[in-house]
């Protein structure tokens, strides 16, 4: 049995590949915290893009080219009862709360990056890659995109994370 186990073992660790993390990932690898989050309007008005005023986000890069992020409004009432939410409150939650991980790619000539999501919160988001323009100011790294309105338009977002140290 011992020998059956390590020979699987053996085996296994014989088919496990390395490979040589991307350069262009360097500069995203590691833990971010995000600061703002804002959407310009057609008419020049902005408001905050996607989780209200208050938005918390994480996004955690590695050098094997893979990407989590979670995003929440943290003005989300709290459950009347925790263990038995309402429908509305279980809406709430999730309209209050983004998260995915998966693969990302950097195009350094074009100066985008996209988030390719193999697990999210939002099953539609699986497997469709989510390309933004990014640049890197010091320590923050700001993405930025265009979001299509109904009935006729688009705005214009920026969100700047931080890196945490």
């Amino acid at each position: 049995m011992r020998a059956a186990l390590l020979l699987s073992t053996m085996s296994a660790a014989q088919t496990v590949k390395t490979t040589t993390p991307n350069p262009a990932f360097r500069p995203f690898v590691g833990t971010w915290r995000l600061v703002s989050s804002i959407e310009i309007l057609p008419d020049g008005t902005s408001r905050p893009y996607g989780f209200g005023p208050h938005a918390q986000g994480y996004l955690m890069y590695d050098a094997t080219g893979h990407v989590c992020a979670q995003v929440i409004d943290p003005d989300r009432p709290k459950w009347v009862d925790p263990d038995h939410p309402t429908p509305q409150e279980v809406k709430t939650a999730f309209d209050g709360f983004g998260g995915y991980c998966g693969s990302f790619t950097v195009d350094e000539k074009a100066h985008t990056s996209a988030h390719i999501p193999e697990v999210s919160l939002d099953p539609n988001l699986i497997g469709q890659p989510k390309p933004r323009s990014y640049k890197f100011e010091g320590d923050k790294l700001i993405y930025s995109g265009t979001e299509k309105l109904e009935p006729s338009g688009q705005s214009n977002w920026t969100m700047t994370w931080e890196k945490v140290k």
